[in-house]
């Protein structure tokens, strides 16, 4: 009986089901002590999963993450569970729209709005359960991207992309894991040198939501520095090709409609749940108005110094892309969006989804022993669930827990951001020596 439970497969899978079980406890009686137990659940299959990981297989590991997907959205349509108002109201009416004719003024890019509209075909008008359910394969495909990376420590890491539950609000009530799947499928494309197809996969996240074209440009660095034009220009081709394919045709249907999703959200000013708001809270120059989501009444230069240090921050990892190694670039492209949202004036928990299957590849891609990989997983396991007691979970006190929550996602996140852009940039010195 213990080989048999140590098998990493069976572990995973007890793991997934105490989570669910969790899970159905949670939405019965409200109480943070079934979260902790959602999270040490699967913490404790991934750590008897890591010790036998060489073991671990992709179909299983596939087969699993869809179960306990859908065994989670089965708790959720037993008992009722209503859901965030983006996947039941705002993906709805902008869906709609579509399907009736006129482009919504919104605030997401057409990709995004396209999907909607698949979700608002599907559900025959609702998209709360279409986007659920339409989100199972997305999640899927960053399972397999990441596997896909084929490193000693990908295996793993994949597992834990499956069924780490502290992102699973974020998989069920918002859209992020359709632009992070097609951001992973550019980079292993990348990673195996098929740069025009990795153009056009991350053209597709970028129709979706911007951030993964900064993954192209980290590339085109990459390729330029090494001299490698063809595969520059045919990368770059591929890309505003695939984005004026999806874009033109919305463009001369409704210009001002598309272009909505860019000025609405470029005056935005810092909100409470960014990375700027604890220290000019501290200064007391910024504070909660009305939500966290909100604009936190910060000073305009507070606003142009974060942008600036934002730009600063992509800019390095951009240009470490000059000099690393075809496969830390690939790593650098994974973690230059990751790090323009956690810099962002405007932070959304949903965004994490991104960060941690970013930190899974690149981790893959830069980690030298099983400890390194172990230490990558568990920081992006904190920040994750740092993140979800901001929103949407509450702590008791939350005036003040939701604060140092907060402060951990983002002081753990930078830091394992950095730490793996710096490991990519010393593997070049590594390599000549």
């Amino acid at each position: 009986m213990r080989t048999r439970l140590a098998e990493p497969h069976v572990a995973l899978a007890l793991g997934a089901l105490a989570v669910v079980a969790a899970e159905y406890g949670y939405r019965r009686a409200t109480s943070d002590a079934w979260l902790l137990l959602e999270a040490a659940s699967a913490a404790s299959a991934l750590l008897v999963a890591w010790r036998e990981q060489q073991r671990l297989r992709l179909v299983p590991i596939l087969a699993l993450a869809a179960t306990f997907q859908l065994a989670y959205l089965a708790v959720h349509a037993h008992l009722g569970v209503v859901g965030d108002i983006d996947s039941r109201l705002v993906f709805r009416w902008q869906g709609n729209a579509i399907l009736d004719g006129y482009y919504p003024r919104s605030e997401y890019p057409v990709g995004a709005v396209l999907l909607f509209a698949l979700e608002a075909w599907l559900g025959g008008g609702a998209t709360r359960w279409a986007n659920a359910l339409l989100m199972v394969p997305f999640q899927l495909a960053c399972v397999a991207c990441v596997w896909a990376v084929r490193t000693s420590f990908a295996a793993w890491l994949a597992a834990v992309v499956a069924i780490w539950p502290l992102n699973a609000f974020s998989w069920e009530f918002k859209y992020d894991l359709a632009p992070t799947a097609f951001l992973a499928l550019g980079i292993v494309l990348a990673v195996r040198g098929r740069y025009g197809w990795s153009g056009v996969a991350l053209a597709l996240g970028a129709a979706l939501k911007w951030s993964p074209a900064l993954a192209v440009l980290v590339l085109l660095v990459h390729l330029v520095a090494r001299r490698s034009w063809r595969s520059a220009i045919v990368h770059a081709a591929a890309f505003a090709a695939t984005l004026a394919a999806v874009y033109v045709p919305f463009l001369l249907w409704d210009a001002d409609a598309v272009a909505a999703a860019y000025t609405r959200q470029a005056d935005r000013p810092i909100t409470a749940e960014s990375v700027w708001y604890l220290p000019l809270h501290v200064m007391g120059l910024a504070d909660v108005r009305g939500h966290i989501s909100y604009g936190a009444g910060a000073p305009d230069w507070a606003n142009v110094a974060a942008g600036v240090v934002q730009f600063a921050a992509v800019l390095a990892v951009v240009l470490l892309a000059a000099r690393a190694t075809p496969r830390g670039a690939a790593a650098l492209a994974a973690l230059a969006p990751t790090l323009f949202l956690l810099t962002n004036r405007i932070f959304s928990p949903q965004f994490v989804i991104l960060a941690f299957v970013s930190w899974a590849l690149a981790g893959a891609l830069v980690v030298r022993t099983r400890r390194e990989q172990l230490a990558v997983a568990a920081a992006a396991a904190l920040a994750s669930a740092a993140n979800a007691f901001v929103y949407p979970f509450a702590l008791p006190f939350y005036a003040t827990t939701w604060q140092l929550a907060s402060a951990t996602l983002f002081v753990v996140g930078l830091v394992l951001t950095v730490w793996l852009a710096v490991e990519v940039a010393r593997a070049p010195a590594a390599s000549r020596a």
